[in-house]
């Protein structure tokens, strides 16, 4: 029977790039292959992320159509975000449940209906201090965390930063595109500092079976880390640090996928038919499936920073001049804006760059202020 080589699709589990590998598989296990990722977060927002394996070098297999939500065994039942009910991706607010309840994950795809195991939410751990360190490239983000346990276990933490940022340069001049005439500016420019958010991508994990816990507590456990010439570090930067606890089976499989994303395809990257999976398709036993849910209660905290650790950069630009006067319409509809005045060979030039390196919004900032800024 015919072979097929084939990938998983980027960003589904570990949020990296996940390279091509090569095991082999029958041609009939390539045919909308489901691959649930599942986590289950007590006392927080829990995800469901919905794809299918990808064949390499054949046309795409899409993006799946689906409906997931999270019941408990006492029949409860928690589901996605008003606007987030169908699709690939799906966020579920889950509080903290009922004491005793377990938990599962349940998908509607293509006619199927697949689940994971009854799953009961590993304790939550405690965040007990949150510091910033610096290198002289980089600032790290570090945790201390109280597991409430003197044996090793296995953690994982998912993170928000939100940052004031400003944007690359403070303009000097301004063009009228009704009569293009340059102008200077007057008063405060309102495009200058804006706000920005992201959240991690995938699991950071943590295995302890080689540390020694004092009394529970693990120290210096390292989150993120960014350049101390990013933006980060222009006004007041915020994290919120969530964590919870891992099983063995799904640290196992977080690990493997995260080691597949770092090394590439070759021979000896995991067969995706030996990775640890708790998803079936409940409808179709004959139907197979793949994934990993996990269930836990959560624990967080956040704490502001103010940098003491910014290096300014340069902004590397290569400034335009704008000339003759029939190109500022063109360079204007291209969104270019002049910036300021710019040495060059024959002496000084109105610069024009593109608008994002004056206004934080085309930087991909907003200027509504999160509801928990300080």
């Amino acid at each position: 029977m015919k072979k097929s080589v084939i990938t998983a699709l980027a960003a589904l589990l570990v949020g990296a790039c996940v390279y091509p590998y090569s095991p082999e598989l029958e041609e009939k296990d390539l045919e909308k292959q489901l691959v649930v990722d599942g986590k289950i977060l007590l006392g927080g927002t829990s995800t469901v992320v919905v794809n299918y394996l990808q064949p390499l070098g054949n046309v795409s297999a899409g993006i799946p159509l689906a409906e997931a939500w999270i019941e408990d065994d006492q029949g409860r039942q928690y589901y996605p975000q008003t606007g987030y009910t169908s699709g690939s991706y799906f966020s579920i607010p889950t509080p903290d449940g009922a004491e005793g309840a377990k938990y599962r994950t349940v998908v509607k795809c293509d006619g199927e209906t697949y689940v994971s195991a009854w799953l009961a939410p590993d304790p939550a751990p405690e965040i007990t201090d949150i510091r910033f360190t610096a290198d002289d490239v980089n600032v790290h983000v570090q945790v201390d965390l109280d597991t409430h346990m003197e044996r090793p276990g296995n953690y994982g933490f998912m993170y928000e930063e939100t940052w004031e940022f400003h944007s690359d340069f403070y303009p000097e001049l301004f063009i009228n595109p009704q009569t293009w005439m340059y102008y200077e500016p007057m008063g405060a420019y309102p495009f200058y500092w804006c706000f920005r958010s992201v959240a991690s991508q995938g699991v950071v994990l943590l295995g302890t079976g080689s540390l020694q816990p004092d009394n529970g507590v693990i120290r210096n456990i390292p989150v993120t880390t960014f350049p101390r010439t990013d933006s980060r570090n222009h006004r007041k930067y915020s994290i919120l640090v969530k964590a919870f606890a891992l099983s063995d089976e799904a640290y196992s499989f977080n690990r493997q996928l995260e080691e597949i994303s770092e090394v590439g395809g070759d021979l000896f990257t995991p067969d995706p038919g030996a990775l640890p999976s708790n998803v079936v398709c409940e409808s179709n036993a004959e139907k197979k499936a793949m994934g990993m849910v996990l269930a836990g209660r959560v624990t967080s905290r956040r704490v502001f920073f103010t940098s003491p650790y910014y290096i300014p950069r340069v902004p590397t630009v290569d400034f335009v001049d704008v000339a003759p006067e029939d190109m500022y319409m063109y360079y204007n509809d291209y969104n270019y804006r002049p910036v300021k005045k710019v040495a060059g060979a024959d002496g000084y030039f109105n610069g024009w760059a593109p608008h994002r390196c004056i206004n934080c919004l085309e930087a991909g900032g907003t200027q509504e202020e999160p509801y928990f800024w300080e």
